[in-house]
């Protein structure tokens, strides 16, 4: 009781059994010395502050007088009525006045609550303020802790930087006086994962529902944060589709629901499932797919042997390499196709079970070779180009992706064509006749000789075997000489067949540009050859001699001199 409250007592002048002056002297007595009694110096006390100025805040804890405390010893600057906590450091100054301390009595106060929280093993807030030699400096309310920096994060290589400035809950790990705590903000971490765990695991089952949140990307699943426990999210069982990257799929940090498949409490694994949120497409393909018809899709992977497409998530079938075009002999699918690219594809068969599904992209489109006999008929003539020259011949290009083939067979009646390099080059534009066509095996026959009419079968009418024919010397080999027997037709001479005599070199009789007679003897259109000769040509001419002299003589016999004297015509 303050003092002016026992005066006023005495104006009041209640009947207390005490006869006038002696009862105010008496009562304030009584109050003052049990009033000073209750403080005792170094006792911490609850009091109002009453008063905040510039510097001082002014604090009632129930003495004669209030308490002046310096404003700095407050975080925060109080308002009047607020209760706060003070120590006394003297009962009264020279003024009579009681000396508090707001700072002491929240040093006090909080080393009781971390002495506390060792023995109760509780965690303590605390702000690391500065890294320092071997780990952090944290600040407890006005007291200094160490944090060592392998105690800072379950996280391996976690910066540093993240952490300073932040008020976290540690674990007391050694407590010897006020300058000696040792804490440990990783032990808090361990302890409230195993408190969130075991909690998780009593009250979740296999078959529920979970949210998490993705926290880290391997190539081969990902790991969920549940809220204190890491559940592992399989590739395999993240979507239907088939996945070779997850980070192609879900981003870290991303909020996802799924559904819990397994549970190992006794190792603390939880292994989650994304797909199962939604039905395996494959249950509902018959009804949703049909053979033969013709659907949309993404190229999603290029081989050597086709194009993968998703129809849909979960829902992927092959492009066979071979089912890419009727008329292009594609080698691998990225000539035409490239990944990302969407396609109109037809289904050409599949089997739900397997969850195979096979695709044609040719199959979308008319087959140009089942027209190719009515735009191009046997007999027909057309002009094409060539696209690539062989020793065996020309190929011919009718329309794109439709090639025929000119034979070196069919390129001249007369001549045979070694190397059809010599007359054609790539580009070329030529005309032919089509000679056959198989549809079946996509084949094309052309012909450029049956442009014009077989010379063989006129110089069989007109130059039947036996026959004398007139031409020039062509060719003079060491073998025999060439003649021209026809416009486009040469025939051969050998040696043998030049002279009843032997002859060694045909030079010595001939050369190139004269005129001779020679009987055909042969006419071989198969292998383009005529075979000639000038003796029997000869032979024959001494043959009509002697009948036409044994004619103009008219007698029975001839003398043997005189056949011999015709023996010489002709050489």
């Amino acid at each position: 009781m303050k003092k002016e409250d026992v005066l006023s007592n005495q104006e009041n002048k209640e009947d207390t059994g005490l006869k006038g002056d002696d009862l105010p002297n008496e009562m304030f007595k009584e109050e003052f010395i049990k009033d000073l009694s209750t403080f005792v110096e170094g006792q911490i006390v609850e009091g109002t502050v009453v008063a905040v100025t510039q510097d001082s805040v002014f604090i009632d804890i129930g003495y004669k007088s209030e308490g002046e405390v310096s404003k700095n010893e407050f975080k925060q600057t109080p308002t009047c009525g607020e209760i706060t906590r003070v120590m006394i450091i003297r009962r009264e100054n020279k003024e009579g006045k009681p000396v508090l301390s707001k700072q002491k009595a929240d040093e006090i106060v909080k080393w009781d609550s971390i002495q506390e929280a060792y023995r109760e093993g509780l965690p303590i807030e605390g702000k690391i303020t500065e890294a320092i030699k071997g780990g952090f400096t944290v600040d407890i309310e006005g007291l200094k802790g160490f944090l060592p920096a392998s105690q800072l994060s379950m996280k391996k290589g976690a910066s540093t930087e993240d952490y300073l400035g932040k008020m976290l809950l540690f674990k007391i790990d050694r407590l010897n006086g006020k300058s000696n705590i040792i804490l440990s903000h990783k032990k808090y971490l361990k302890e409230l994962k195993e408190k969130k765990m075991e909690e998780f695991f009593k009250s979740k089952y296999e078959g529920d529902l979970v949210e998490g949140i993705i926290k880290d990307i391997m190539s081969y699943g990902v790991f969920v944060d549940l809220g204190g426990i890491d559940g592992f999210l399989h590739n395999n069982d993240l979507s239907w589709a088939k996945l070779t990257d997850p980070k192609k799929y879900v981003k870290r940090g991303e909020k996802i629901n799924c559904k819990i498949l397994t549970m190992d409490a006794e190792n603390r694994k939880v292994a989650l499932g994304l797909k199962q949120m939604i039905p395996d497409p494959w249950l509902s393909f018959k009804k949703r797919y049909k053979k033969g018809e013709k659907y949309r899709g993404t190229v999603t992977n290029l081989t050597n042997f086709g194009a993968f497409i998703e129809l849909e998530e979960g829902i992927e079938g092959l492009l066979h390499v071979s089912d890419l075009s009727w008329t292009k002999r594609i080698k691998h699918p990225n000539e035409i196709l490239k990944v990302g690219d969407i396609v109109e594809i037809m289904i050409l068969d599949y089997d739900a079970g397997k969850k195979t599904v096979s695709l044609g992209l040719k199959q979308v489109l008319p087959n140009p070779w089942d027209f190719v006999d009515v735009h191009y008929p046997v007999g027909s003539r057309i002009k094409t180009k060539a696209t690539k020259v062989t020793k065996f011949g020309v190929f011919l290009e009718l329309e794109e992706g439709i090639v025929g083939l000119l034979h070196t067979n069919d390129l001249s009646w007369t001549k045979t064509v070694k190397d059809p390099s010599m007359k054609f080059k790539k580009g070329d534009s030529v005309e032919v006749e089509v000679l056959s066509i198989d549809k079946e095996n996509k084949k094309i026959q052309l012909g450029l000789k049956q442009l014009k009419k077989n010379p063989w079968d006129d110089l069989k009418a007109r130059h039947p075997k036996g026959s004398v024919i007139t031409g020039n010397v062509t060719n003079i080999t060491d073998f025999g000489i060439f003649v021209k027997v026809d416009e486009e037709i040469e025939g051969l001479i050998h040696l043998s067949q030049i002279s009843n005599e032997r002859i060694e070199d045909p030079c010595s009789l001939y050369k190139v540009g004269d005129e001779v007679k020679a009987i055909i003897l042969e006419i071989d259109e198969e292998k383009k050859k005529v075979t000639l000769s000038i003796k029997e040509y000869l032979n024959h001419l001494e043959e009509k001699e002697i009948t036409k002299y044994l004619e103009d003589t008219n007698t029975a016999s001839v003398a043997l001199g005189d056949l011999i004297d015709l023996s010489g015509i002709g050489t």
